[in-house]
C-alpha cells in the first residue's frame, strides 16, 4: 500500500509518521527508511521520533534508533534499481562512481568547441595541482545535477538520449551515457510499469519506506513510479 499523507505544517505530517513507525516492522533488523530533503530535516525528525519511538507512557524519554534517511532520489533509485534487477550498491550512475567516467570524457573533450562554455569556468586546458582539483570538484558538481535531473527531469534525460539538444549539457550526457552503456535512471523510470516486480522491492512486514516528510513535492513520475511498485494508492490528509 502507497500512502500519501498530506498536511499544511510539517508538525501534522511528523505525528502521522511518528504513528506508522510506532508499529514495529516484521524484522526488528530492517531499518525504517524516512526519506528527507534536507540534513537540518533530519536532524529536527530525529528529535521528534525520539519522543515517541521506545517512550514511556506519559513521557518523552525515547530514542530515534535504525532509521535510515536518504534523500527522495536515492530513495527512488534503491527502489527502481531492485524493480529492474539492477545492483544499487554497484550502480554505475550513482554520481560517486559516474563521476570518474564523467571526468575523462571531459578530460578528453574540454578542447573540442562544444565544450567551450565548461571549458571556460574550467580555466581551459591546462594542467596544475589547483586547476585539477576544481576541475574534479566542478565535474562532481555536474555528476550531482545529471542525478537530480533524473529525479526531477527524467522526460528531459530521455530526450537527451534521443538526441534532442544541442547544448553542452545534453551533449556531455550523451557522451556520458556511452560510456557507462547502462541505462540511467531516467531511463529505468521507463522500464518500471512494464517490467516492474513489486516483490523484489516488499519485506515481510508494514510497507519498506516513507515518503516524505518535510518535502514540499515528490516529481510525479518518480512518486508514481514508487505507487506503482507499492500496488496502489491510499491518499490521507492529516490536520
Amino acid at each position: 500500500m502507497f500512502h500519501v499523507y498530506r498536511a499544511e505544517r510539517a508538525d501534522g505530517l511528523v505525528d502521522a509518521l511518528g504513528a506508522v513507525v510506532r508499529v514495529p516492522l516484521h524484522d526488528p533488523m530492517h531499518a525504517e527508511v524516512v526519506a528527507v530533503p534536507t540534513r537540518g530535516v533530519e536532524r529536527w525528525l530525529t528529535q521528534r521520533l525520539s519522543a515517541v519511538l521506545g517512550a514511556s507512557p506519559g513521557r518523552s524519554d525515547g530514542v530515534c534508533a535504525n532509521v535510515d534517511f536518504p534523500f527522495p532520489g536515492r530513495l527512488v533509485n534503491g527502489a527502481v534499481s531492485a524493480a529492474v534487477g539492477v545492483d544499487h550498491e554497484a550502480d554505475p550512475w550513482l554520481p560517486a562512481r559516474s563521476v570518474w567516467p564523467l571526468l575523462d570524457v571531459v578530460e578528453s573533450t574540454v578542447g573540442e568547441p562544444w565544450l567551450a562554455p565548461l571549458a571556460a569556468h574550467l580555466g581551459g586546458t591546462g594542467a596544475g595541482s589547483s586547476r585539477s582539483a576544481r576541475r574534479l570538484s566542478s565535474v562532481r558538481h555536474i555528476a550531482d545535477l545529471y542525478d537530480r535531473y533524473a529525479v526531477h527531469r527524467p522526460a528531459m534525460l530521455c530526450e537527451w538520449a534521443e538526441g534532442r539538444d544541442d547544448h553542452w549539457q545534453a551533449e556531455l550526457w550523451r557522451r556520458l551515457r556511452e560510456r557507462i552503456s547502462e541505462p540511467s535512471l531516467a531511463e529505468r523510470l521507463e522500464l518500471v510499469p512494464a517490467r516492474g516486480d513489486t516483490r523484489s522491492c516488499r519485506r515481510t512486514g508494514r510497507e519498506p519506506f516513507r515518503i516524505t516528510c518535510g518535502s514540499s513535492r515528490l516529481p510525479a513520475r518518480p512518486a508514481l513510479t514508487l505507487a506503482v511498485l507499492q500496488g496502489k494508492i491510499c491518499e490521507s490528509s492529516s490536520d
